[in-house]
C-alpha cells in the first residue's frame, strides 16, 4: 500500500527560514521602538544630568541625555573659558558633533586647523585625533553632541577627579575607562 498523498502545502527551505526571521524580528521591533520614544525638555539653565560635583567650566549643562535618547545621543552645553580646551585627544567610542552657540573657537580635526565663528559647526568622527579653544576674549559656548550617548559621564568623572586633586595616574585611568587616548598638549599651554 502506498502512503496516501499529503494536503498540506509545502514549503522550502528558504520560504520556511524567511517566515521564521520575519515573525522574530517583528516581534521585536515594537518593542526597540516604544522603549527609545521618550520626549525630554531642558529649560535655558537647566541641567538634566546629576554630576556628583558641579562647576560650570568642568561639567556642561546636560540637555539630553542617555537616559533620555535610549542611548542615541548626549547633548551638552559647553561654557569655555578664554584660550582653553582640551588636549589633543582621539576617541573611540564617540562621534562629536560641535556647534558654536557663542564666540570663535579653533579646531585641529585630523591635523586640518578651522576657525568656527558663531553659528559653525564641524563633525569630529571617532578615531581621528583632535582639540580644540575658546580664541575669542570672553568667555564663549558649544553645544556638543555625543553619538552614541553616554559622554555625560565621562565629565562627571573628571571633573570630581579635578575638583578632588587626583593623581595623573586617575586621570589616565579614567580616559581609558571612556575609551579616549590623550595624544597630545592642548592648543594653548594652561597659564
Amino acid at each position: 500500500m502506498n502512503a496516501p498523498a499529503s494536503t498540506a502545502p509545502k514549503l522550502d527551505r528558504r520560504s520556511l527560514l524567511f517566515a521564521f526571521g520575519v515573525a522574530s524580528v517583528s516581534q521585536l521591533l515594537p518593542a526597540q521602538l516604544n522603549t527609545a520614544r521618550k520626549v525630554a525638555t531642558a529649560k535655558p539653565n537647566e541641567n538634566r544630568f546629576r554630576y556628583q560635583k558641579f562647576d560650570v567650566y568642568l561639567t556642561p549643562a546636560c540637555k539630553v541625555t542617555s537616559e533620555d535618547s535610549a542611548g542615541t545621543i548626549s547633548l551638552m552645553e559647553l561654557t569655555i573659558p578664554p584660550r582653553s580646551g582640551p588636549p589633543l585627544h582621539a576617541h573611540h567610542r564617540e562621534d562629536e558633533t560641535y556647534y558654536v552657540l557663542s564666540g570663535e573657537f579653533q579646531f585641529e580635526v585630523g591635523g586640518e586647523k578651522y576657525s568656527l565663528p558663531q553659528g559653525s559647526t564641524i563633525f569630529a568622527p571617532r578615531e581621528i585625533p583632535h582639540r580644540w579653544a575658546n580664541i575669542a576674549m570672553a568667555d564663549a559656548k558649544l553645544i556638543l553632541v555625543c553619538t552614541p550617548a553616554g559622554f555625560e559621564r565621562f565629565f562627571d568623572e573628571t571633573a570630581k577627579a579635578i575638583l578632588d586633586k587626583a593623581p595623573m595616574e586617575q586621570m589616565a585611568q579614567i580616559m581609558s575607562k571612556y575609551g579616549i587616548d590623550p595624544l597630545g598638549p592642548p592648543l594653548f599651554p594652561p597659564e
